[in-house]
């Protein structure tokens, strides 16, 4: 019997770092990410770096964030895990991952910078 193979779906994922994170650690912790979406066939498909925000409120003492957006495809069962990882990271001030419907709009966005790794 075959194995049915899973279905990619393409997913955004938002993350806000702390701000004072030295360059190396936030390129480490990048790797780190890439790594997770790229897991059992997935593929990244941009970044986009928003660089330094203010946030609407202080959350965890900071009333800034780094924020880095990811579009990447993956099976949908590796992204429970992925949340999981996600939460555990004490570099991390928030994070949220999206299903998105117009796949046809990534990348085309105004591109602020990249990560240089």
């Amino acid at each position: 019997m075959a194995v049915a193979k899973k279905e990619m779906k393409t997913y955004e994922l938002m993350i806000a770092l702390k701000p004072l994170l030295p360059d190396d650690l936030r390129k480490s912790v990048h790797k780190e990410f890439v790594a997770m979406m790229s897991k059992d066939g997935g593929e990244l498909l941009d970044v986009d770096v928003w660089g330094k925000r203010y946030l609407a409120y202080k959350i965890q003492g900071h009333n800034e964030g780094y924020y880095i957006v990811y579009n990447f495809r993956n099976i949908s069962d590796n992204i429970n895990e992925m949340k999981r990882v996600l939460q555990l990271r004490q570099e991390l001030l928030r994070f949220m991952i999206i299903e998105v419907d117009n796949t046809d709009k990534i990348g085309k966005g105004i591109k602020k910078k990249e990560i240089e790794v």
